[in-house]
């Protein structure tokens, strides 16, 4: 992907045009940011909201006092981690950078839940930022095997990349995480699957896991018994948080 400087439009000003922030309650020095991905028509398992303003939760104050900026971005209801998701993120990123002064290979980790979750693993592949640990949450990891999983996602796939110069089935590859396996970072992932689960099921997690394993990637995996779509064990969920600071502040 092209890079272009877009900071006329998003930068340190506009930075909450774009996303909503955790900025109000961090303490000390910037260390590192935390991008979350939106789930599907812009809601989040893990708290996060569409609608404007500050980026509050216990989480997001706990990773302000270890100061962690954290993004809960806004890239359209139906991304799927395509192209503009990850252009728009990677915008932020800059601008963030810019307002806290922070070095240009200041420390990333990515996140969301099942669109977010896929969204993460995208924004991994092809983010030009340093990515240090990625936390994806009831991902969708095959595009082409879910596109008819639910009646409303067939439009929103396409209109995710309806923009790309290829068929439409080379497009969706491109946003497809079992696709490009073997092209990921090598940095620590966190991916949780939910057994009750109706839209992406454990099974495909558990193959997707199998496969970055076989690349010889580090991955923290766990299954969730008696879980549906986007919930969480109490004990994956506070893994999960530390997991993210830990690598943060390990990179920072």
């Amino acid at each position: 992907m092209s890079v272009y400087n877009d900071s006329k439009y998003i930068n340190a000003q506009t930075i909450t045009s774009y996303a909503n922030t955790n900025e109000a309650f961090l303490e000390g020095k910037v260390c590192g940011i935390v991008l979350e991905f939106p789930g599907l028509g812009g809601g989040s398992c893990f708290g996060g909201s569409v609608e404007r303003g500050t980026y509050d939760s216990p989480e997001t104050r706990a990773f302000a006092k270890n100061g962690i900026v954290v993004a809960y971005m806004f890239p359209g209801p139906w991304s799927w981690g395509s192209k503009a998701a990850i252009r728009m993120a990677d915008a932020v990123v800059d601008a963030i950078i810019e307002k806290y002064e922070l070095p240009a290979d200041a420390p990333v980790v990515v996140s969301g839940g099942s669109m977010g979750g896929m969204g993460s693993l995208n924004c991994a592949r092809y983010s030009r930022h340093n990515i240090v640990a990625v936390a994806a949450a009831c991902p969708c990891v095959d595009v082409l095997d879910r596109f008819n999983c639910n009646p409303d996602f067939p439009r929103t796939y396409i209109s995710a990349v309806a923009g790309y110069d290829m068929p439409l089935e080379d497009a969706l590859k491109t946003i497809s995480p079992i696709e490009f396996a073997a092209d990921m970072p090598h940095v620590p992932y966190f991916i949780a699957s939910d057994a009750e689960d109706d839209l992406f099921p454990e099974e495909q997690c558990d193959h997707y896991v199998d496969v970055l394993r076989g690349y010889g990637y580090d991955v923290t995996y766990h299954r969730q018994p008696g879980i549906g779509h986007g919930g969480f064990i109490p004990e994956v969920w506070r893994e999960m948080q530390k997991f993210m600071t830990d690598a943060i502040l390990k990179n920072k």
